[in-house]
């Protein structure tokens, strides 16, 4: 009992604060909105309500991400200049970890698009939504910011650094990283039209996971691995649609 609750006091529990916070900017934003606009909303098409939907997110993560930097003030820098030197020593490893990473979910979402009954799919529902902020070419420096630099770095906070690298200390590393893998892959298809989309961000979550976990919970190690993923797919989905 005393080893548990030892383990509990090492948790740093002011880091939660982000996900509380989080969940409240998006519930009064979101009250705002159909409050005070709701006459604007109501004449919003489908597209322009995703469109409005994303604006909030990033309003939401932006302002979460600058409380995480607010509890971290004191030792953020130091924190930011060792897992840089992290991924400079490790750059070749997390190369071929992208690789990797790449690959399996380029031949998984290849193979699933030839699965019978119904089961099989060429794009998530995830992807389909995310498709609509492309659409619109004024509103890409927005997607780029939501989908390349805040969506992965609030998502490795919840994901990686508060469930492994905080719950870890509580529950073992390794249970919590099978947990986060989980937890972030049945977040993203919560929509989903196939069971089967969920094992494409379960393939991401796997390699962000062991990235995290194998340079000793580097937050920013498997945050620059998911914005290189969310790069790279930016890159060719801009590319696809606009050549």
């Amino acid at each position: 009992m005393k080893k548990v609750m030892l383990r509990f006091r090492e948790v740093t529990w002011k880091d939660f604060i982000v996900v509380v916070s989080l969940f409240l900017i998006l519930e009064c934003l979101s009250i705002v909105v159909m409050r005070f606009g709701h006459q604007f909303v109501e004449g919003l098409n489908s597209s322009s309500e995703v469109l409005l939907g994303s604006l909030i997110q990033l309003l939401a993560y932006m302002t979460t991400i600058f409380i995480f930097y607010f509890l971290h003030m004191n030792d953020f820098y130091t924190k930011f200049n060792t897992g840089v030197e992290v991924i400079k020593q490790n750059k070749a490893w997390l190369v071929g970890i992208f690789i990797i990473m790449f690959v399996a979910s380029y031949l998984y979402n290849f193979v699933v698009q030839y699965l019978p009954g119904g089961w099989g799919f060429s794009e998530t529902q995830n992807e389909m939504q995310l498709q609509i902020l492309f659409k619109n070419p004024q509103f890409l420096p927005f997607s780029f910011l939501l989908i390349v630099i805040a969506a992965p770095l609030v998502e490795e906070i919840i994901f990686r650094h508060l469930m492994i690298g905080e719950l870890g200390k509580v529950f073992n590393f390794k249970v919590m990283g099978v947990i986060s893998a989980i937890l972030f892959s049945f977040m993203h298809v919560s929509s989903a039209a196939s069971p089967f989309e969920f094992g494409s961000y379960f393939i991401l979550a796997v390699a962000l996971v062991y990235a995290y976990v194998k340079t000793k919970n580097k937050l920013i190690v498997s945050f620059s691995l998911h914005m290189l993923n969310n790069l790279v797919s930016f890159i060719i989905t801009v590319l696809m649609m606009y050549q």
